[in-house]
Parts: structure tokens; sequence; C-alpha cells
């Protein structure tokens, strides 16, 4: 049997990925109909947007400004997490955004900058942290101690919301950054049998298991997937308690939107 990713770490078409939500307690099972862009999975997008001139925060508490384009300066990190502008894009600010209209479709998309060491967190949407420890003890992210990857990224991008990525440099030296994207653009759909999407939640059917890091459920958010899916997704249960399972999936199958 075929596995459920290939060598890329993307997802093979006519398998499963699950969207897990930690907020709600929620994910979106979607079946990968096909890849848009199959043998085409690289962007070697270039250095990190950041103009020479532009202010970042410090770890030391001030400020500090970018000395030439896509140079990230020592001690320094991007407070505000940033898009990826591309010309020609739906957005041209920001190349993984896409509207409702694009609803049958979602980006899977693993980033990997270098330097490797280079700190990176998520903002989603851009602006609203995410990570926290002892439940909303401690914000965490790039300027904490931990709550961040380091060099390579996974996440999907969601139609309706802007992600925003935050970098930093914990280092005495300035470092030229540069940006590859794998990237899978999938055709999907969900699928209607509610036994099938407990299958997939139970981790009885094989599939590809992304978990968003969402712990504040920001309201452009699940406005975005409203109106992008028609609910909030699939509430996901133990394994015992698969009849209610079905039958509240039943119910919210009857608003999905694809």
């Amino acid at each position: 049997m075929d596995k459920v990713v290939d060598s890329l770490g993307l997802v093979q078409e006519n398998s499963f990925l699950a969207v897990y939500i930690p907020a709600t307690n929620r994910a979106f099972v979607f079946r990968v109909k096909s890849r848009a862009n199959k043998g085409f999975e690289r962007i070697a997008y270039g250095p990190l947007p950041l103009p020479s001139g532009t202010t970042l925060a410090t770890f030391t508490g001030g400020t500090v400004s970018v000395p030439a384009d896509g140079v990230l300066p020592a001690m320094s990190l991007i407070p505000v997490g940033i898009t990826f502008p591309y010309t020609g894009a739906y957005d041209s600010t920001d190349m993984w955004y896409l509207s409702e209209d694009y609803r049958d479709r979602v980006f899977h998309v693993i980033t990997r900058v270098t330097p490797r060491w280079l700190r990176i967190d998520l903002q989603i949407p851009t602006g609203v942290v995410q990570l926290r420890f002892q439940r909303d003890k401690l914000p965490l992210g790039i300027e904490r101690d931990w709550g961040f990857s380091r060099g390579v990224i996974e996440t999907v991008h969601i139609p309706e919301v802007h992600y925003g990525y935050r970098f930093a440099n914990d280092t005495n030296m300035n470092v030229y950054t540069f940006v590859e994207f794998i990237y899978g653009e999938y055709i999907i759909d969900i699928p209607k049998d509610p036994y099938l999407i407990f299958g997939v939640l139970s981790k009885k059917v094989p599939h590809h298991f992304i978990t968003l890091p969402v712990n504040v459920y920001d309201a452009t958010l699940r406005e975005a997937l409203v109106k992008v899916y028609g609910i909030e997704g699939f509430p996901v249960y133990p394994i015992h308690e698969r009849d209610k399972a079905v039958k509240e999936y039943t119910e919210l199958l009857k608003e999905v939107k694809i």
C-alpha cells in the first residue's frame, strides 16, 4: 500500500489530510483529490522579505534596523509576523493567501530558512501569539526560551486567513537569509461519510495529521472557517464515543460547503 506522504513530506493524491485546532478540539478532514503543482513542489524564494531600514525588536528590549535587504541583525527578532510577497499572486502581499472562492484548495507548506538555526514560529492570524505554557500562564514564541522551531516549520494555509511568520537570530552576528518552500497546492474535498471521518480522527484510517498552533481562537479565524467551509470543524471524540461522534458529524456534513 502506498504511503500517505511522499518523499517530500507532502500528501499523496487520494489520501487524507487532517488539520487539528487545539483551541476548539476540532479538526478538518480533507481528501486530497489531486496536487495542482505535481512535479513542481520547490520554490527557491530568496531572502526573507526584510527591506533595508526595517525596524526590528531585540532580545535585550531595544530595537535595531535591518542593515541590508534580507539580513537579520544579531540578537534581533521580528515582533509581528510577516507574509511573503509575490507579484501576480491572488494577494501580491501574501503568496499563501486565498479567498473563500478557493475553498476547494489548501496550501500544505513546509518552510525552510537558512541559516537553519534561526528561530521560527507562526501567528494565526497575523499578530495573534498562539503558543502558551500552563494554559494561559505564559505566552511562548521566538522571544522566549522555548515555543519555537529552528529552521523549518510545517503548516496548512486555510483560505481567508493571513498567517504571520516570525523569525529570530539569537547569535551575535548579522546573517544573510534564504527561504525555500516545499508546497502542495491540494485540490480537496471533505468526505461525506461520517464513519470515515471518525476513522481518520480516531487514527484508524491512514492519514497525515497536522496540528495548527492555535491555542487562542481568534474571531478572525472562526469567521474564516465558517465562511469557507460552513463549519468550524469536526469535534474529536474518544474511540468509545463513536455513535455520538457519527451522529454529530452527520448533522455537520449538512452544512459543509465543499
